[in-house]
């Protein structure tokens, strides 16, 4: 990769995993603070503001990144600051109607879920949505000049004060309740996005100096653009957010306790799935960092220069991803015995069981993720939109059949995540055609060195008797050496070609 695209995904990697790493802090004391039926009402809550976001942010961001790298390209310039203008007014108006709409319904909404005393989170939206979208905007403007160094560094500061001041609430507050811990979380929450908006509008009025501007008629276009990608982005949250108002009936037809029911949902999404998430930043690192750049290849003509960077970065993403995934596979049992000791009682094989349907599923997410970021900056803005909706009803269509079945409970979420992403990634490849050629040599031996690693790493567990901690540590050890040994080839060919293009 060129160095603004591999420059860009490691230090949004690099973030990634820092934030990550202060997520999971921050949901391991959660999880004690509020406990594992606590957790799950977080979850419920937290689907619903995800998929708001994604609304009101991940169509604005995407489309800007790509809309102002195909402006720079062509020497459109004078495009930015009606796109800035346009974008702001977009965000605000769509999201103050949300947010008020949660304000009116909140009540009616945590009843549906089945947490009637748990509407108070919700009248939060009314300033995390509104704030959200303008982090979004400001987000979108910086990417499209293929700086992702901004964007690193606000999410980073959302981590950090979330985690010390989500926590601190949520102590506080959680005294009270489970329900009532779960608001003081979101009120961390709240003030995070807050010191974030902050830093971003100083970067966007001081170091990046563009203002909204009036003068270019680019409503149009930019709505073309925002539109498919913002119902687009959303589909998938919006499926999730189904999941949380569902999946308790469902499961009460399957014979499962209300209780019951809100465990399992948050054993899948708020113990197993955030593990399993951490994978993912590679994946969305690599494709926000792609976008822009594909974008301003391909409004260049550059075609031959396009194709060898995206196959690059597959290759890197692949490379990378998979022994993540299979890794916390093999140890899962282990992993959650240390950092969920209380949480985890009673559940330890639906974990497990549930951590090999989900690995699969994460990594097919992250095949598409990338799919959907080379169909976003190929402009092909509609049918990455209508291949998403028709992922997004078949998942929910087999999470509604298939979760009142007793056999299956529970692992309808991740089998329905399976369907969606195979969905999206067989209409994704036809419509991109030749435009992704991978080597299969750099595919495939990570395969094989993951299936390697798994085996060893599962021997290794069964037969030797050591302290949890220990046996996690030792096989972490086992298995990147062997994965690092048999893939050195494909380590150092990649490591060079980026350090040449610097």
């Amino acid at each position: 990769m060129k160095s603004s695209v591999g420059k860009g995904a490691f230090v949004l990697i690099v973030s990634g995993f820092v934030c990550k790493f202060f997520g999971a802090l921050f949901r391991l004391p959660l999880t004690n603070i509020v406990g594992i039926e606590g957790i799950g009402v977080f979850q419920m809550i937290m689907s619903l503001y995800s998929l708001m976001l994604v609304l009101v942010t991940g169509g604005v961001t995407n489309s800007l990144a790509k809309l102002i790298s195909s402006s720079r390209a062509r020497g459109e310039k004078a495009k930015i600051g009606g796109y800035l203008f346009v974008s702001v007014c977009f965000a605000l108006g769509l999201s103050l109607a949300i947010s008020l709409f949660f304000a009116f319904f909140s009540k009616n909404i945590s009843s549906w879920q089945g947490i009637s005393d748990g509407y108070a989170s919700y009248l939060l939206f009314l300033i995390l949505i509104p704030i959200g979208a303008l982090i979004g905007v400001f987000r979108g403007v910086i990417q499209g000049y293929e700086n992702m160094l901004p964007t690193a560094i606000s999410q980073i500061i959302e981590q950090i004060v979330k985690f010390a001041f989500g926590l601190l609430f949520a102590f506080i507050f959680a005294k009270s309740g489970a329900v009532q811990g779960v608001f003081g979380a979101f009120l961390g929450i709240t003030l995070s996005e807050l010191i974030a908006f902050i830093y971003l509008l100083f970067v966007m009025f001081t170091k990046m100096k563009i203002s909204p501007s009036r003068e270019e008629n680019v409503r149009a276009e930019f709505l073309k653009a925002v539109l498919p990608l913002s119902f687009g982005g959303a589909v998938v949250p919006f499926t999730h957010a189904i999941d949380s108002l569902i999946i308790v009936s469902l499961l009460s037809l399957a014979g499962l306790s209300a209780e019951k029911a809100t465990a399992l949902f948050g054993l899948q999404t708020g113990v197993v799935g955030a593990i399993f998430n951490f994978p993912l930043i590679i994946s969305l690192s690599v494709g926000i960092a792609l976008l822009p750049k594909v974008a301003f290849l391909s409004g260049n003509g550059q075609t031959a220069e396009e194709k060898r960077i995206i196959c690059q970065a597959f290759s890197v993403m692949w490379l990378l991803l998979l022994p993540l995934v299979v890794g916390i596979m093999s140890v899962s049992a282990q992993l959650y015995q240390i950092l969920y000791p209380s949480s985890i009682k009673g559940f330890l094989t639906v974990a497990v069981d549930l951590s090999y349907l989900s690995g699969l599923a994460i990594i097919l997410t992250a095949i598409m993720q990338f799919v959907l970021s080379l169909l976003q900056a190929k402009g092909h803005f509609l049918y990455s939109f209508l291949i998403t909706l028709l992922g997004g009803i078949s998942k929910v269509a087999f999470v509604v059949i298939t979760a009142r079945i007793p056999e299956v409970n529970i692992f309808a979420i991740p089998i329905s995540n399976i369907a969606l992403s195979l969905i999206v990634c067989i209409g994704g490849l036809i419509k991109l055609g030749k435009l992704l050629q991978v080597n299969y040599f750099d595919i495939l031996v990570p395969v094989f060195s993951s299936i390697i690693m798994f085996t060893a790493v599962k021997i290794f567990v069964s037969s030797v008797a050591l302290p949890q901690v220990v046996l996690l540590l030792l096989s972490v050890i086992i298995g990147a050496i062997i994965y690092l040994v048999l893939n050195f080839p494909l380590f150092k060919k990649y490591s060079l070609e980026i350090i040449k293009k610097r």
